[in-house]
């Protein structure tokens, strides 16, 4: 199963387009911005853009992936601390 979206630049950020939009084709980006797809060979300034937080979760979801970033976990409280470590005699007891 391919996927449905690809990653496009666009003013200053990457944001997904469906994938089937070939180039100079016009469609919406999935944060609702109105695209002309381009060349899937993106410029190399374009690679560090930062990702869409919108087009993110909404492509997320669609792919049933958990969002990013992912919150923590709550602690364990069922179980046991560590034992303490047990001292080290250095014999220093003995020398007095």
């Amino acid at each position: 199963m391919g996927r449905c979206y690809k990653w496009q630049p666009h003013e200053g950020a990457r944001h997904a387009i469906p994938r089937e939009l070939a180039v100079n084709d016009v469609g919406q980006t999935l944060c609702d911005i109105e695209v002309t797809a381009r060349s899937d060979e993106w410029p190399d300034e374009a690679r560090c853009w930062p990702t869409c937080p919108e087009c993110d979760l909404a492509w997320r979801e669609h792919e049933q992936i958990l969002p990013w970033p992912r919150r923590a976990k709550a602690p364990r409280t069922n179980q046991q601390a560590d034992p303490p470590a047990p001292a080290v005699d250095t014999g220093m007891a003995q020398l007095a």
